[in-house]
Order: C-alpha cells, then structure tokens, then sequence
C-alpha cells in the first residue's frame, strides 16, 4: 500500500490515503457536511442518511475491484473529499469512477488531487477506461467530463453515461487541466 501523501492546497492541507474498513464514521460526518445538493449531484437523487449497509460498502474496498482514497484536513482531521473506483464485473479493465467534495473545499483543487492519484493506482491495476454516470443537472461535471475528453455513451434512468479513456498519455494532465478550468 502505498503511503500516506501529504498535498498543499491554497494555504490548507490535505492528507490523502486510501479508505480503511474503520473510516465508516468519517465518511458518515463528510456525507452529513455535504449540502443536499452536493448529495442529489453525487448519490444520484439520494440526499437523506447513510445506512450501515452504505457504509460497509463505501469502506469495504480491496485496493483492486473497488478502490477509494480520503482526503483529509490535516488541520481539523475531518474528511473533505472521496474518490473511488469500482470495476465492472466481466469486464476488469472498465471501472466505475465518483468523486464528492464537501461544499467548502470545492473548487480548491481536492477533486483534482484525489482524481490524479486515484487514476495512477488504477492504470497500475489494470484499468484502462473509467466509466461515469452523471446526473443531467450536474453541469459542473458534464463540463468537466467534456473537457476531460470523455465520450458521451448513453442517457440511462440514473443519468448520462460517459467514458474516459485512460490508456494515452497525459491523462494526469487532462485530468488537472479539465478540473481546474
């Protein structure tokens, strides 16, 4: 596992590690912390609580099928930020990718640095395309998506589905240009 990384985001820093199978009560403040907004944009439509089932699932990952990294205030310790893949079954080189941010830490750059790590471990495990399923009225991550490159796919009932190709060259810099725009 690799270690704890330590980023400085405009004067704050975050430590960014990945999710523990004890973090189910930090994960539960940061859903708590997000507006319902930020909620309906992330958990598509949900915006009530966390159930104990959600929880298992939002903590149980094994680095490889399901991976998630924290990003955490180094100066309060609470969570401000989640970035999580989970791969496809039948197809391990596809894997579902969602990001949130607490409402005070957006547009600070905790997207960015969650995605880019996130997205080496993925390429070293295999993945070579994300796949995101946005609301429609998420516009902030449909113009990111666009910007990113991602390949529109389809509307669903959950919302509009998009690919990303990890595989080129450069993806950590699209990844920085297309969140920090």
């Amino acid at each position: 596992m690799k270690a704890p990384r330590s980023i400085n985001l405009d004067g704050s820093t975050v430590l960014i590690r990945p999710i523990q199978s004890d973090d189910r009560e930090l994960l539960a403040r940061m859903f708590e912390r997000l507006s319902a907004d930020s909620r309906r944009a992330r958990f598509r439509g949900r915006d009530d609580v966390l159930s104990e089932e959600d929880l298992d699932y939002l903590t149980d990952v094994d680095q490889y099928r399901h991976d998630a990294l924290v990003a955490i205030d180094s100066a309060t310790h609470d969570a401000v930020g989640v970035a999580r893949y989970v791969r496809l079954p039948g197809r391990r080189e596809l894997a579902e990718v969602a990001v949130e941010v607490i409402d005070d830490w957006q547009r600070r750059g905790v997207a960015t640095a969650l995605l880019v790590e996130l997205t080496e471990r993925a390429r070293a495990a295999g993945v070579s395309e994300y796949t995101a399923i946005v609301s429609p009225d998420n516009e902030v991550m449909v113009d990111v998506l666009g910007r990113l490159g991602a390949e529109f796919v389809r509307d669903g009932d959950e919302g509009a589905e998009y690919l990303i190709d990890l595989a080129g060259e450069g993806i950590t810099e699209r990844l920085r240009r297309s969140i920090e725009t």
